[in-house]
């Protein structure tokens, strides 16, 4: 049932895609050559070729003429992208071409275009391209194989999802994810399956995509599937809802409608299943697709059967064989079992034997281990049970455990065990019957993982009815009358004997499970021991690298304080006053950077200093430079603030000139005074420095645009290095501002 889902999604999304280029004007050919004789050698023609080539291709559908025009238009983009250095064309014109070429048959070539597109766009950091190009790679593989489905899921997950991530699409990330959620539902991970589709629906929803009928319908075919009807239904109907307000009347719709007939049949409301199985016929025949035709006709016909309407089912049949003709294998298939089914209930046996032997041949031109071959298995064995041909239902049965068995499908297998029973029950086979139900009993458990009272006594009312009606055939032969009372004897011990097999069975599972579970814990074991060995290294790199950093911090500072004994032992040769002067400005300068370094290498955090602690430092600094300790305090108010390097540096510097400037001009003739220090959040994110004096202030005027000396000079730079705005005022003492903003480091 699965892979009958996966085939209707992909021819309906074949379809939709066939009606849409099939509705584009039948001028729009023409009119790209009009545009392309128009253009001028330059990008633009390049994309003119490239949408000539792609025009052909979709309107090529096998067309050898058409693909021809494609391909040629597409080696003339190719050849005018690389004439113009142009490597976005060069590579979109490679991706054509492997389109076109794997159409072709030529996969060989075509595979070469696309690793040369994909090397182009990486190199060039072209993501949305890449992101195509991924995705028609991940096309090299069939979803009709595992090992090949296994790789397509890799390429889309791995390398196509990244890139449209990378992007910045949010709608093509929501279509790739789309795209991987079915794909996994093709192999078999629902669970994963439905995390992604989910996924893809929150982007469709948070960019207000209004096209979100697929999604919704895909989600509910998995939950389906997976045996949660409820949502199944829920997300059908929203599929419904959703394609009803975008006014979708494609091929589509006949998909959603489709699914959810599907899930009203699951949960045996028939008489929805039937109206939901009409409606997507109804579209299927307003676009006049065959294969989608035959399909919905084999399913409403099952559901007629499933009303007891019979005949009902066989005139739908019919109609569909009749007007709707297909060489396409699987609708034979599909059409074929159903009217074998159809026939077997009207108990028209003579039919029924025709189509049987058609559904086999069919079987016979599908791969061994087809999925789809699951849909030959079940009806042969129920018409060779229903006409007594139980030899034929014997070998048939054994094909199909071998078959089950190859693709891993225990529900089926499970299925056939219950068929084997039936089966061993009419011949008399009791042990055999015993042996298959308990069989049947065991992987029921362990799939649905209930079992129900009422089905274990319909079971066995079944066998003990089948076993009377065997013992009244027997007592009504008198000459048979003591081979019956051996049989009974012997079917006694077989019973004992088939429970005391059943229970060794039993203790050898539970056994091995014992040992899987002791193998697991080993593995988990060695595995934490490898964490734990990996997480002590990191340790140690991250402590040599807390090392290694407070070593260059404490380097730096000496190679300050070595420029500062340059710098004085320089001061000692100087003859003017002036150039003393500089050095000594320069000397404290070079201080205020040396003083955060040894800050950073004394500190256990290496990427922010504490500011109470450096402004107090270098103010205390500057008092013994000075030799002002007795006439001049320092008023300091600065908040619990850590700043990082690029922050710390320049307000180091600022806090350097401005107290420089206040030891030196704001109190002539060792005048006593205060110089005040603030820094404080004025908002969560912005600072206010202040450094005031209460000394005579500044002889110029606090208009000033431009400031005059090296000084104000540098601490207009830093505050632009910042952001900051900073400003000046004279009256009353000399006060410096400095506002910036700063993100404050996380605790």
């Amino acid at each position: 049932m699965r892979r009958q889902i996966k085939y209707v999604f992909i021819l309906a999304a074949l379809i939709y895609s066939a009606v849409v280029a099939a509705q584009q004007p039948d001028h729009s050919g023409a009119g790209l050559l009009l545009q392309l004789k128009k253009s001028e050698e330059d990008t633009l023609r390049v994309n003119l070729l490239l949408q000539l080539s792609e025009h052909y291709f979709k309107k090529a559908s096998g067309s050898k003429k058409d693909l021809d025009s494609a391909l040629s238009y597409g080696y003339a983009a190719e050849q005018l992208s690389k004439n113009l250095n142009y490597p976005k064309g060069i590579g979109n014109s490679y991706e054509q071409l492997s389109k076109i070429l794997h159409v072709q048959n030529n996969t060989a070539r075509a595979r070469q275009f696309a690793d040369k597109a994909i090397a182009i766009f990486k190199a060039h950091g072209f993501f949305l391209e890449l992101g195509y190009a991924y995705y028609d790679l991940s096309g090299y593989h069939s979803i009709n194989k595992n090992d090949e489905l296994t790789k397509r899921i890799r390429i889309v997950e791995e390398l196509a999802l990244p890139a449209f991530q990378k992007s910045g699409s949010k709608l093509k990330e929501a279509d790739i994810l789309k795209e991987l959620g079915d794909l996994l539902q093709l192999i078999g991970n629902y669970t994963k399956a439905l995390s992604v589709l989910h996924r893809s629906l929150q982007l469709y929803q948070s960019i207000k995509y209004p096209n979100l009928e697929g999604i919704y319908d895909l989600l509910g075919a998995v939950y389906s599937i997976t045996g949660n009807n409820e949502q199944a239904l829920k997300y059908g109907l929203l599929a419904v809802n959703a394609a009803a307000s975008v006014h979708d009347t494609t091929i589509q719709l006949a998909t959603i409608f489709n699914r959810i007939g599907s899930t009203y049949s699951h949960m045996k409301k028939y008489n929805a299943a039937y109206d939901y199985f009409q409606k997507a016929l109804y579209i299927a025949k307003k676009y006049n697709n065959a294969e989608t035709i035959v399909l919905l006709s084999s399913k409403i016909s099952r559901t007629l059967i499933a009303l007891n309407k019979p005949y009902e089912a066989l005139k739908v049949l019919q109609e569909a064989q009749q007007k709707y003709p297909t060489q396409e294998i699987y609708s034979q298939l599909y059409l074929t079992a159903s009217l074998l089914i159809t026939y077997k209930e009207l108990k028209q046996y003579h039919q029924a034997q025709k189509y049987c032997g058609q559904l086999l041949a069919i079987s016979k031109k599908l791969d061994k281990y087809e999925p789809d071959q699951s849909e030959v298995q079940y009806p042969v064995t129920e018409f060779y049970l229903a006409t007594h041909q139980y030899e034929l239902a014997r070998k048939h049965l054994a094909g199909t455990d071998t078959f089950y068995k190859a693709i891993q499908s225990p529900l089926e297998l499970n299925h056939n065990h219950y068929l084997w029973f039936k089966l061993d029950s009419i011949q008399g086979n009791y042990l055999g019957a015993i042996s298959h139900y308990q069989l049947y009993k065991l992987l029921s458990d362990s799939l649905l993982n209930e079992t129900t009272s009422n089905h274990i006594e319909q079971l066995q009312i079944e066998f003990e009815t089948e076993k009377k009606n065997q013992d009244i055939k027997m007592l009504e032969n008198a000459t048979r009358l003591q081979q019956n009372k051996i049989a009974q004897a012997n079917q006694t011990r077989n019973w004992v004997i088939g429970v005391g097999i059943l229970l060794l069975i039993i203790i050898g599972l539970q056994a091995n499970n014992s040992w899987i579970r002791q193998q697991a814990n080993k593995k988990l074991k060695v595995q934490q021991k490898e964490i734990e060995k990996k997480n002590l290294a990191l340790q140690h790199l991250v402590t040599e690298k807390e090392w290694l950093i407070k070593e260059i911090h404490h380097r730096v500072k000496n190679n300050f304080h070595t420029v500062s004994g340059l710098l004085a032992t320089q001061s000692a040769y100087l003859k003017t006053d002036e150039a003393i002067e500089a050095v000594s400005e320069s000397h404290h300068r070079i201080q205020a950077m040396s003083l955060i370094h040894q800050k950073l290498y004394q500190s256990e955090n290496l990427s922010a200093i504490y500011m109470p602690d450096y402004v107090y430092e270098l103010a205390d600094y500057l008092r013994d430079s000075f030799n002002i300790r007795k006439s001049v305090q320092f008023n300091l108010q600065i908040e619990p603030i850590e700043l990082n390097l690029s922050h710390c540096v320049p307000l180091g510097l600022i806090m350097n000139e401005a107290i420089t400037n206040s030891i030196k001009y704001a109190f002539p003739g060792n005048k006593h005074g205060t110089i005040n220090i603030s820094l404080k959040h004025k908002s969560e994110h912005n600072l206010l420095l202040t450094i005031s004096d209460d000394g005579i202030g500044l002889r110029q005027s606090a208009a000033t645009a431009v400031p005059q000396s090296m000084g104000m000079k540098l601490m207009y730079g830093l505050s632009e290095d910042i952001d900051g705005k900073f400003s000046i005022s004279g009256y009353n003492g000399t006060a410096i501002t400095l506002e910036f903003i700063y993100d404050p480091l996380p605790s």
